[in-house]
């Protein structure tokens, strides 16, 4: 097998997984806000856990182990969900209206046409929305709309340097 090889044979992402607080809370929010779907939970185990899907995607979800020290994620790693492009505006709408701060538009500043929305789950963790518009023209424009209640100073798109100052 070679560079090649390897490319053909890997037909996407499976899952991720991460540690939480609380289960029902993390169940709770990825449903409301995602329609995630709970494949299982298994509470009786060592380190409970249960496996959600927000569309093909797995999310592997484990409750935070008492011996284990709590850790500071870094805001560069995150999950990103795509929406449709006619769609994205009306998504965040949804997700703001839940009471969720999502700051955003923002034009991706090296893939034309591309629009970003970032928020917070429970844990902290960042949370994308993208969408790939047809154009740059078409990307701009939204973020344009958007540009008034855009909240940059949650620091989210600039990632951890910019929470820090």
């Amino acid at each position: 097998m070679d560079g090649t090889s390897i490319q053909e044979s890997i037909t996407g992402i499976s899952h991720s997984g991460f540690y939480v607080e609380d289960l029902d809370r993390t169940a709770e929010f990825y449903t409301k806000v995602f329609g995630a779907r709970v494949a299982w939970r298994n509470d009786k185990s060592k380190n409970p856990l249960m496996k959600l899907y927000i569309g093909n995607f797995g999310l592997s979800i484990i409750k935070w182990p008492p011996d284990q020290p709590r850790i500071k994620i870094p805001h560069a790693i995150h999950w990103a969900y795509q929406v449709e492009p006619a769609k994205a505006e009306e998504t965040v709408a949804y997700i703001k209206s839940l009471g969720i701060e999502v700051e955003g538009p923002v034009g991706h500043r090296r893939e034309e046409g591309i629009v970003n929305w970032f928020f917070l789950d429970p844990d902290d963790y960042r949370v994308e929305i993208e969408a790939r518009y047809a154009t740059g023209e078409e990307s701009a424009a939204v973020v344009e709309r958007g540009k008034a209640g855009r909240q940059s100073e949650m620091g989210l798109y600039g990632g951890d340097h910019v929470l820090k100052t």
